[in-house]
């Protein structure tokens, strides 16, 4: 080679310049026959290398491109893996300021679900102090309406007694209205009698203007025993005829009947006594005009006795007279 010794006292600069106008001038010749010479003379410009350092060079030039490669490689798995960390960093940052956002709503939840559960606490103590109003006024209605039910029971226990008796008094009442006639009949016997008569009779009848007046204090059970004094007395005085005795005792009949009718029960029943019998003073009383001995000749007014137990309550009055 006739460059072999060039670099032999000469400087690096100038051995720079000649290489590169030599490499300039016989590039195209030497391209294909002497391309790895021209190589190793082009990097080997300190100096030519041994073909065995040459190769060390190359084998290291070739693993360093490789480390190059490979740290290039490692560099673009890196950037990968840097923008998927920084994806997934973003991605992190998005889903910490979503869990931040709704942190901040459960906390503002949470502050409106404290604020209503004070406002129900509040709610339910209110409703059960009312509740406690509502049971202690209930407890006072409960015993208002014991007491309602215990008056109404009162009240309707009444209510059937009354009723009771106003079916009885309808009964009788029924009863004397289908007996009208006899009411009227009686009340014209009575007209009658002599104005000092009613006068007399005013305690027993009233003032009897009309037929049910009469027929009302014809009814009355403690008027009977003074309305038979009345007649006894009349009759012992001998001072009615015996027209008016026989009305007299006519109206004491209907009265007598009437007190019968009006009981649930016949309250009395009349003395028999009967005309041609000895006087028995048990059941008799004589008329003032009467003999002291003999027997009874006329009956003037029947006596009574009380229905249940037979106990005399008017000795019946009657005209005694002698057998002579």
């Amino acid at each position: 080679m006739i460059f072999e010794n060039v670099g032999v006292g000469m400087s690096d600069k100038k051995i720079k310049k000649k290489l590169v106008d030599f490499i300039e001038k016989c590039i195209e010749k030497y391209i294909d026959e002497h391309l790895v010479d021209l190589k190793r003379k082009i990097l080997n410009l300190d100096g030519f290398k041994s073909d065995e350092e040459y190769k060390n060079l190359q084998v290291r030039y070739d693993e360093l491109n490789d480390k190059i490669e490979n740290l290039q490689t490692s560099i673009g798995a890196l950037n990968d893996e840097k923008n998927a960390f920084k994806q997934k960093s973003e991605f992190l940052q998005s889903e910490v300021e979503a869990a931040n956002k709704k942190q901040n709503e459960q906390v503002r939840e949470n502050d409106r679900l404290v604020a209503e559960n004070n406002e129900i606490r509040t709610e339910k103590e209110e409703l059960e102090k009312k509740l406690a109003e509502c049971e202690k006024n209930l407890n006072k209605v409960n015993k208002s309406i014991v007491d309602i039910k215990n008056k109404a029971g009162e009240i309707i226990d009444s209510m059937k007694q009354e009723i009771e008796e106003a079916h009885k008094q309808k009964k009788t009442l029924d009863y004397f209205t289908a007996g009208y006639g006899e009411i009227d009949s009686m009340y014209k016997i009575y007209q009658k009698l002599d104005e000092n008569i009613h006068e007399e009779l005013s305690g027993i009848f009233g003032s009897a203007d009309t037929p049910i007046q009469f027929f009302c204090s014809a009814l009355q059970e403690n008027h009977l025993d003074n309305f038979w004094e009345y007649i006894c007395s009349k009759i012992n005085s001998g001072k009615i005829d015996k027209n008016t005795e026989d009305m007299l005792n006519n109206l004491f009949d209907f009265c007598f009947d009437m007190v019968n009718t009006s009981q649930p029960k016949p309250m009395y029943k009349r003395l028999q006594v009967q005309a041609g019998f000895d006087f028995d003073n048990s059941y008799m009383i004589k008329t003032s005009s009467s003999s002291q001995l003999g027997i009874i000749k006329e009956i003037k007014l029947e006596g009574y006795v009380y229905a249940s137990s037979n106990k005399v309550v008017k000795r019946s009055l009657v005209q005694v007279e002698s057998e002579d």
